[in-house]
């Protein structure tokens, strides 16, 4: 449901198309793409790919792609770039192949606030394409968050529509993290951010060059997200694992999101994790079941692999439709910038009862 809610309204026989952003059913995996800020944050430079898809009883298309690449800079002074982060989303809605791409690039720049705490503020502008085959309406394929199906559609409007519709937009937003060493447990961390997106709040609108109405009420509706998460190491038969929770906060025009979760993560093997999700628009209200699973692949002290995938079931549906999605994503990182990667690990004892993050020949430990 919540794979970016496609309806069309027909008001005084004028056609407007909508959506809520469709966002990655795992978000601890694409910080990048909730936060501008983000941009080389840890000190890890990363590709992902992946792809998350909607399946329902009744035959809609809903699927969404998503490709980042985020690049760290070196740490140099206690001011400076934090990093560089490139992104594409295609979203596609139904067989009426409504279709949105973006591209975007995010540029964030870096404070050390203190010893443990870092900030940083990061700027994201953004290019968007929408375009549908208008030959491709079939009636009764919309669908209204509210009222299910929508049959009312004149063929007749269908000469109305714009083949494509290019949109520029800005994106900004802001992100801290806090570490806490934990004895010789490990190092705790708190992360916290916030961004606002479509801050230009561009028209949407297929009809915009008629002059209709809705070219200046369908817009990118401005969208608020806020994020907040919190690791603590736990040792457990000599296994070095952390528990981690987040919380994910959206309110996009009428529509407000709440999604929360909790994953045990160990540091060879992988994750495993639940989470709830609850969807509101106006008096529709839907409510989700998370399970997420992970997996390293080969993961070495300065690179590897990691596989994300994330079931979502729904435990209150809005309308007669019921849906499960899946979203999996593939990972590859590496250990460009050394001093800024802050690992959860780094502070526990190996085999040889030595703290990892120890020098060699000294009795000091890495600044995480």
């Amino acid at each position: 449901m919540k794979k970016g809610l496609l309806w069309i309204l027909l008001l005084c026989n004028v056609v407007a198309v909508s959506a809520q952003d469709t966002k990655v059913s795992h978000p601890f995996m694409w910080k990048s793409f909730n936060n501008p800020g983000y941009s080389g944050f840890d000190g890890l430079m990363r590709a992902a790919l992946g792809v998350q898809r909607s399946h329902w009883s009744h035959p809609l298309d809903l699927r969404t792609y998503f490709l980042a690449y985020d690049y760290p800079f070196q740490d140099k002074n206690t001011y400076g770039l934090g990093g560089i982060s490139l992104l594409y989303q295609r979203d596609q809605e139904n067989s009426l192949k409504y279709v949105t791409d973006m591209l975007g690039i995010s540029v964030s720049g870096r404070v050390r606030v203190s010893r443990a705490t870092v900030i940083q503020v990061g700027l994201q502008p953004t290019l968007y394409r929408k375009g549908l085959d208008p030959s491709r309406i079939t009636l009764g394929d919309q669908f209204d968050p509210f009222y299910g199906q929508v049959l009312d559609v004149s063929p007749e409007l269908v000469n109305f529509y714009a083949d494509k519709i290019l949109m520029f937009d800005v994106a900004a937003g802001i992100y801290g993290e806090t570490d806490f060493l934990i004895g010789w447990h490990g190092v705790a961390s708190l992360e916290y951010g916030f961004s606002v997106y479509h801050i230009i709040e561009s028209t949407q609108s297929f009809l915009s060059e008629h002059g209709s109405k809705s070219s200046a009420e369908n817009v990118l509706n401005r969208r608020y997200s806020g994020y907040v998460s919190y690791a603590h190491p736990v040792v457990i038969n000599n296994l070095s694992t952390t528990l981690a929770s987040y919380l994910l906060l959206d309110i996009q025009s009428t529509m407000k999101s709440f999604h929360f979760g909790l994953y045990w993560k160990e540091e060879r093997f992988g994750m495993i994790g639940l989470g709830i999700k609850s969807d509101q628009y106006e008096g529709l209200k839907v409510g989700t079941m998370l399970f997420h699973l992970g997996l390293n692949i080969a993961p070495k002290n300065d690179r590897g692999w990691q596989l994300a995938y994330t079931y979502e079931v729904p435990t209150n549906q809005g309308t007669m439709y019921q849906n499960t999605t899946h979203a999996l994503s593939l990972h590859w990182y590496l250990k460009y910038s050394p001093k800024r990667c802050i690992s959860p690990f780094g502070q526990m004892l190996d085999k040889k009862n030595r703290i990892k993050g120890q020098k060699r020949g000294g009795r000091k430990t890495f600044k995480l």
